[in-house]
């Protein structure tokens, strides 16, 4: 590891020390809560299973399941080894899940219970893996969770990169094929940054981890919560009634917003008339009429956005109440500019193609060079 190099590894060791006892994560499904130094110590033994099967930086670890504190340390396990992941929409079908998994080309693949007979109707097609693993411990047809994490294998350092890839997230189809953006451990520091910045995020906020992990929102938000030493509650998939226990019974100040998840927990804030102050920030997008209806039920304000996975998650962010109708201010670290056919700056008021310059931006797409 270079002197000027600084990974998602490096920030688990850091936090490890800065908060240490702090509630990291507190899975709504069981109820148990782990600190930042219990983080750090899951994150070592499964990078040392990861080590034992000689997976190391630049191999691929597939994961298809719902939010979970076992996805997020797969995270962490990879970045201490170098491997990158790649996390599966499990909304697509399977011919979909199929094509992502070789375009990637994982060594290993994690699954959830309720994904199991999927992934085991398509191992004949999966040349590339070799390992299959259960996601949740004791649950599922694969080899056991638990023998990863008591391997005894102790984890090796290992030679980690900033613009190492962390992780390989599929975007939509272009001429017929998923493209695999290609997100390096420094993306994931400058989105944690950016969010941070943009948000006020501190150690005192508590994010309601609601958003997939297998999406760039979803992965980053809770990346810059855990950056910021705040705590992530996890709910494994979007309920809005869950959803509104849990801003109400964790008092959570802070979440991701794609429609209709917000106005559906509206709905559900106007029947019982259960109390959201707690929640001050919502991020996101959002039609203007449920933005102005959060923020008259909660008093919190909404942030607007704009990015795409290529772009680790921004390119513009701001508080709605600065210019309704806009995405926010662009990003510090980001140069943005509208351009004709010709990738001439057009006029204030016309119509261009977005440019993004900074060092957010993606790696590329893995196999399209």
């Amino acid at each position: 590891m270079g002197l000027y190099d600084f990974t998602f590894y490096d920030l688990i060791n850091r936090n490890a020390v800065l908060f240490s006892e702090k509630t990291a994560w507190d899975e709504a499904a069981d109820d148990r809560r782990r600190s930042f130094a219990q983080y750090k110590q899951q994150v070592d033994r499964l990078a040392g299973g990861l080590q034992g099967l000689d997976i190391g930086r630049g191999a691929r670890i597939a994961v298809i399941g719902k939010n979970s504190w076992q996805y997020f340390l797969l995270y962490g396990a990879a970045a201490a080894v170098g491997a990158i992941v790649l996390p599966l929409n499990w909304r697509l079908s399977a011919d979909e899940i199929c094509f992502n998994i070789n375009d990637g080309g994982p060594v290993a693949l994690f699954a959830d219970p309720e994904f199991v007979p999927l992934i085991d109707g398509l191992r004949k097609k999966l040349a590339s893996v070799k390992s299959y693993f259960n996601l949740l411990p004791g649950q599922g047809g694969f080899a056991a969770y638990e023998d990863l994490m008591e391997s005894g294998h102790d984890l090796r350092a290992a030679d980690i990169a900033g613009n190492d890839p962390l992780v390989i997230i599929h975007t939509a189809a272009v001429a017929g094929r998923p493209r695999g953006a290609v997100l390096s451990h420094t993306n994931m520091m400058l989105a944690c940054l950016h969010l941070n910045l943009g948000l006020h995020l501190s150690s005192t906020d508590v994010h309601l981890n609601l958003l997939p992990l297998f999406h760039v929102g979803g992965l980053f938000m809770a990346a810059a919560s855990f950056h910021a030493g705040a705590l992530n509650v996890n709910l494994r998939k979007f309920d809005a009634a869950a959803a509104l226990d849990l801003i109400a019974g964790r008092q959570v100040s802070v979440m991701f917003d794609f429609a209709p998840i917000l106005s559906s927990i509206l709905d559900e804030q106007s029947k019982s008339g259960t109390n959201i102050h707690c929640l001050r920030k919502v991020v996101g997008i959002d039609a203007a009429e449920t933005i102005e209806r959060y923020q008259r039920v909660s008093g919190g304000a909404f942030y607007c956005m704009y990015g795409q996975t290529e772009t680790s998650a921004l390119v513009s962010l701001g508080p709605y109440n600065d210019c309704p109708g806009s995405a926010g201010r662009v990003i510090r670290l980001a140069d943005v500019r509208l351009v004709d056919d010709d990738d001439r700056p057009v006029a204030r008021g016309e119509s261009g193609e977005i440019c993004v310059k900074g060092p957010m931006v993606f790696s590329g797409y893995w196999n399209l060079p």
